[in-house]
């Protein structure tokens, strides 16, 4: 079964935007008792108004849910992040949008039937309002290693990918792709350098890369 979910969040920064110089998105994920929680990391740089020459970096966690039908096999689910964009709204307002799928196999009915009500729906997206407190005491469980840190604070600087992501079974196991969006005068070699993987292994994750302003390249993270 496969299903596209649409994810939506406005930003409010404290101060004047004026242009995006920078951005990324990286995601992490993992599958408890059959629901996905996971967090959308938003991070880049920023000029606050026309003339500034200076760059204000920004971070931010964007938490999300979502409720896995119980004919899910939880072990073959893949993630992917279908499409991600952006603007500038009101002046000081991020608005970001996500589109990513969840795609996994679904457990065979031995009596051969199956239920209407699951057959027309296997995944269901729920907010974080209509989640019992054992759905409440995993999502604090993903953050008690961040609880310390401010929440701008808390993510890198890199970008999230377009790849699906096959769970191996381990619900601790957490998605590491990125997706980079190039920026003006960005060059293959810069953009190389900057994550520290080797052009040609960039090149295999992107057939007829081709570098150019505003495009979205997929970038491996290479094991350290």
């Amino acid at each position: 079964m496969f299903v596209k979910i649409p994810f939506e969040s406005t930003i409010e920064f404290k101060t004047n935007i004026y242009e995006i110089t920078k951005m990324s998105l990286e995601h992490e994920f993992n599958v408890n008792d059959g629901v996905v929680l996971g967090n959308f990391y938003i991070s880049g740089e920023y000029r606050a108004f026309e003339v500034s020459v200076n760059k204000e970096p920004f971070k931010y966690t964007l938490p999300f849910t979502v409720e896995l039908n119980n004919r899910i096999l939880n072990d073959t689910l893949e993630f992917n992040i279908e499409d991600f964009s952006y603007d500038i709204v009101d002046n000081n307002k991020l608005k970001v949008n996500i589109e990513y799928s969840l795609e996994a196999e679904e457990r065979k009915e031995e009596d051969g039937e199956e239920k209407e009500e699951d057959r027309e729906e296997l995944f269901e997206k729920v907010s974080e309002e209509e989640l019992d407190s054992e759905v409440e005491d995993l999502t604090n469980l993903l953050e008690n290693n961040e609880e310390d840190i401010p929440k701008e604070e808390r993510i890198s600087s890199e970008e999230e990918n377009e790849v699906l992501n096959t769970i191996s079974g381990d619900d601790d196991t957490f998605v590491t792709y990125h997706v980079h969006i190039v920026m003006e005068n960005e060059t293959l070699e810069s953009i190389s350098a900057l994550y520290n993987v080797p052009a040609s292994l960039i090149k295999e994750y992107n057939n007829d890369l081709d570098i150019n302003t505003g495009d979205k390249i997929l970038i491996p993270k290479c094991d350290e």
